[in-house]
């Protein structure tokens, strides 16, 4: 059964990601603020997908959070950091007011290797005996792709959980009932720190498959067709990324979801569309005509 949803009590937090060049960055800030009118909890700013840009992603941090005041994390991807680089790269975030913090593995491969932290479990403890951080980790509702089996993955979740997250946010996902069985599991397993719904709007449908191929997301078949409908007519594309958008937030918020983090691909319009989606379940605003995607 549904949980009774409480007017005013929606939640959203927002993800950016670095620009690349002049016109990006000043898209982004525009974007930023226009979307501060919703009052997010917090923004976060990402590290490229590579786990590159780190000075970027402090000086974005700092500037949004300095442009909007909202309350802004800083992404820590522990690949990137030994244990002496990841406390002084914590101690400048705390120095310029970034006092909440994103804390993912990331890709070994790719960085300098996390030789002397063993977990983010770990690198969770030191950090928050160094500061007293907000810290969101991150949870995989259709199984870390590298992970040994599905138990092995909740542990690893539990263990973050132990060390002092206040949070898990969900790798996107587009089967709700993924979400659904996944909440349900680590409920019964122990999880009681809030388990949020990460949602990406769907900017571009060939990247995204992209992206979900990577991580272990499955992209429902029904996709594929809405979009060989819409054929390469962009705002055709977009009325099929709002619908599923929408869709999939109010169905959250019909199966007692009160908090959702968008990663917004810097994309302010279906950005927004999702945040009006989320929140007219919780606070009785008319919902918008809706979009036919079959026949």
């Amino acid at each position: 059964m549904s949980a009774q949803l409480v007017p005013g009590s929606a939640t959203i937090s927002l993800e950016f990601f670095p620009p690349k060049g002049v016109s990006a960055h000043r898209a982004l800030m525009t974007g930023a603020y226009a979307l501060k009118r919703f009052a997010p909890a917090y923004q976060t700013v990402t590290f490229g997908a590579d786990g590159s840009a780190i000075e970027g992603t402090l000086d974005i941090a700092t500037k949004l959070q300095a442009l909007n005041d909202i309350p802004t994390a800083s992404h820590l991807t522990l690949c990137q950091f030994d244990r002496a680089g990841l406390l002084d790269y914590a101690d400048r975030l705390w120095e310029f007011g970034i006092e909440r913090l994103v804390l993912l593995r990331g890709d070994v491969e790719s960085g300098t290797g996390l030789s002397d932290v063993e977990s983010v479990a770990e690198a969770v403890r030191l950090l928050k005996k160094r500061h007293p951080f907000d810290i969101s980790v991150s949870a995989y509702p259709e199984v870390h792709p590298k992970a040994q089996s599905a138990e092995a993955d909740m542990q690893v979740l539990l263990g973050k959980q132990a060390a002092g997250a206040n949070r898990a946010i969900t790798q996107f996902f587009f089967d709700n009932a993924d979400f659904y069985r996944f909440r349900d599991r680590a409920g019964r397993a122990g999880l009681r720190i809030p388990l949020v719904p990460g949602i990406i709007p769907i900017a571009n449908f060939e990247r995204i498959k992209g992206f979900a191929a990577k991580c272990g997301a499955k992209v429902p078949k029904s996709f594929d067709a809405f979009y060989a409908k819409a054929g390469d007519d962009r705002a055709r594309q977009t009325d099929v990324s709002r619908k599923i958008v929408e869709d999939q937030v109010a169905d959250l918020a019909r199966n007692g979801v009160d908090a959702i983090h968008i990663y917004t691909l810097n994309r302010t319009d279906l950005t927004a569309d999702a945040i009006r989606a989320f929140e007219a379940q919780f606070d009785g605003l008319a919902a918008k005509p809706k979009l036919a995607l079959a026949g």
